[in-house]
């Protein structure tokens, strides 16, 4: 007997290996062995077996060279045909080894050790309830709340938590006529039992969870089960609250603030059929459910979906990929959908299906553009802002302040010479984080301390110049001294619970005014919040990327969505040095198909996406020297074997052309066909 095994390496091949007689019995396709691997021992996945020797071995290969295995490591497999198929189909697709997308899609399974059932079970779903349901239900007791805007998420618990209730019967909400129409829709689809793609475009605070839920409980009622992707962990604990008050114990959570006894005991769970329900971040794309009926992507439009080291995929495009393999529904929920998903609505790809108003008829709140090119000196806040800031403090209602830029300031300047310091490992400047008292990389986490003196003229004259979440902080607190300030940024959500203690003080009314980057766009439902102030809203405009107009359009009307979600209506107040620009001008008009055509036009004409598709090589390394021959031999191998319409560009310095000590440069194809260009 032999088997063919993908292991964890980054090696194109599927190797090949003997099975002693006294493990017969034990193999299977989807199970891990451990085999000899040059001069190491490492864990593999069988993906094949046979009786005879593979036919594309080399004929110089006899069978008595062939190693055998050494340890089955599981009892049953952990892999079953359908994801094996998604694995292979993502290794053949993102062009990468087939045993190492197995890992990650195993990724919360110890690796080199057996996988039996575990004598103590980890009940995510049962610590979070008691380490935030309790504090929660002891505050507010079980009173009723307007689960149309905002689910009261620990009452919903405390109502309909409780193990004797039927699922069926925990607290659905009755939907509105357009959600209606929506859901009839998608349960026309799950009847067909066949696969499809539905995009919902809901604006902000249109019931688009309620829609989620409503869907999901149609396929569990047949027997089938589902996965609730969202782009980020800061959008999941009022998710999870929700889901686990309407489907009770058979919700899971896969995501990476789990330990890693907490994912594995989740993992089996799911595994073992007592979870039908999975909430989680990209990974749980790969989560071991059986009759998968239905999978929602949240968010559609995130560019935190994307894998942007090791195996690179795009979780979302995994989620309809899996989809088509099971013969399952798609939802694709969001209120500023990717240009790609909704051209592909346009060329009859996906369905399309729309939520164009908020519940219970509530307007989206107006947006005032401040244009500071009129204001004189530089200001973080103009007098529109603060006014409107004092007037919420003094109705008790909350703000929420957007600043896509973490840190105090992004950098410092000497004011004798014009010195700023500089990452010695990538090609960007280094931020100043006052509380910290350090100057900080973002992308390599390269720290120093602030110097006193000037490295190149000796001066002693450092300024912080422009602003960050910190800064905002900070000068908010110098002009209203007793305001009461959270602050939501990857500095201060580090520690675990951190999302949960944030969103708890604005949902308790301990703070006035929440100050985050883009983690508070999107997820958050506090009906308090009636002003929205976004400063520097042109600072994503100038990043090299042909998306930036997009992100800037999204990351404007995401945020803009947090205000007026209660019965007070809300106000929006954008300051900007370019008041002019397309994507400024259609957010604060909570316009997306204006947004759409004229972004289309720019695109087609470019050439970019979604009307050709794009590949990047990137070429890195130590030396300057050999990255640009590396480059320029590149592009000759291209240059010479490319056929077809497909545009070659570069090879030039790649956008931070030195990351974490690498030296980069690349290479940009343009082509229509995904299967020419790979």
């Amino acid at each position: 007997m032999f088997l063919r095994v993908a292991v964890p390496r980054p090696l194109e091949e599927i190797f090949v290996y003997s099975c002693p007689p006294e493990l017969e019995e034990q193999i299977h396709v989807g199970k891990r062995v451990i085999v000899p691997f040059g001069r190491q021992r490492v864990t593999g996945y069988i993906i094949d077996i046979s009786k005879e020797l593979p036919s594309n071995l080399s004929p110089k290969i006899t069978k008595v060279e062939i190693k055998p295995v050494q340890v089955v490591l599981d009892e049953t497999p952990l892999i079953d045909d359908r994801m094996l198929r998604l694995c292979r189909w993502a290794s053949d697709y993102y062009m990468f080894p087939l045993g190492m997308v197995l890992k990650t899609a195993l990724s919360g399974i110890p690796e080199g050790r057996g996988l039996k059932a575990p004598g103590k079970r980890y009940d995510v779903l049962k610590a979070f309830r008691d380490e935030n349901v309790g504090s929660w239900v002891k505050g507010h007791g079980s009173k009723e709340m307007d689960m149309t805007h905002d689910p009261g998420p620990m009452t919903l618990v405390s109502k309909g938590f409780s193990s004797e209730r039927s699922r069926d019967n925990r607290l659905s909400v009755e939907l509105t006529e357009e959600q209606g129409n929506v859901l009839c829709r998608i349960r026309e689809s799950i009847e067909r039992g066949d696969f499809a793609v539905h995009l919902l475009h809901g604006i902000t605070g249109s019931g688009k969870t309620e829609v989620y839920m409503h869907a999901i409980e149609e396929v569990t009622k047949r027997g089938k089960s589902g996965i609730v992707l969202v782009p980020e962990i800061a959008i999941t604990p009022q998710l999870i609250t929700r889901f686990a008050a309407r489907f009770g114990e058979r919700v899971a959570v896969l995501h990476s603030g789990l330990t890693n006894a907490e994912r594995l005991g989740e993992w089996i769970k799911i595994r073992e059929g007592k979870a039908d329900v999975v909430i989680g971040v990209r990974s749980a794309v790969f989560a071991p459910l059986y009759n998968l009926g239905l999978v929602v992507a949240d968010e559609e439009h995130e560019q935190t979906y994307k894998q942007e080291d090791g195996f690179r995929y795009n979780a979302r495009d995994l989620a309809v990929m899996r989809a088509k393999l099971s013969k399952a529904v798609v939802i694709l929920g969001s209120a500023t959908p990717s240009l790609d998903s909704y051209y592909n609505t346009r060329m009859n790809k996906y369905m399309y299906l729309s939520l164009p108003n908020r519940i219970n008829n509530r307007l989206l709140p107006p947006v005032t553009v401040v244009d500071m090119r009129k204001k004189e000196g530089f200001s973080i806040f103009t007098d529109e802002l603060l006014d409107a800031i004092k007037q919420r403090i003094e109705r008790g209602e909350q703000s929420l302040l957007f600043l896509n830029r973490r840190g105090f300031s992004p950098f410092l300047l000497c004011l004798d010479c014009g010195y700023s310091p500089d990452c010695p490992n990538c090609s960007v400047s280094l931020t100043y984080h006052k509380g910290e008292k350090a100057l900080c990389c973002h992308y390599c986490d390269y720290k120093i301390t602030p110097p006193d003196t000037c490295t190149q003229c000796n001066g002693h004259r450092f300024k912080a110049f422009g602003a960050g979440t910190e800064r905002v902080e900070e000068e908010l607190k110098k002009i209203m001294p007793d305001i009461r300030i959270v602050r939501m940024d990857r500095d201060t959500t580090s520690k675990r619970g951190a999302y949960h203690r944030i969103f708890q003080s604005m949902e308790n009314k301990e703070a006035d005014v929440l100050i985050g980057t883009q983690m508070v766009t999107k997820g958050f439902d506090l009906p308090e919040i009636t002003l929205v102030g976004v400063l520097l809203a042109d600072s994503t405009l100038h990043l090299p990327d042909f998306r930036s107009a997009e992100r800037t359009f999204q990351f404007l009307t995401q945020v803009a969505g947090r205000s007026g979600r209660g019965t007070k209506g809300g106000e929006v107040i954008i300051q900007t040095f370019n008041p002019n620009h397309y994507s400024i001008r259609y957010a604060s008009r909570h316009d997306f198909e204006g947004f759409y055509m004229e972004e289309s036009s720019y695109r087609k004409a470019l050439g970019y996406p979604p009307y050709k598709r794009l590949v990047r090589i990137l070429i890195k390394g130590n030396n300057k020297e050999r990255v640009i021959l590396a480059s320029e031999k590149v592009k000759e191998i291209l240059s010479n074997n490319k056929t077809g319409e497909i545009d070659l560009l570069g090879p030039v310095p790649a956008p931070f052309s030195k990351m974490r000590g690498k030296c980069r440069w690349h290479i940009i194809l343009k082509g229509k066909e995904a299967k020419l260009l790979n």
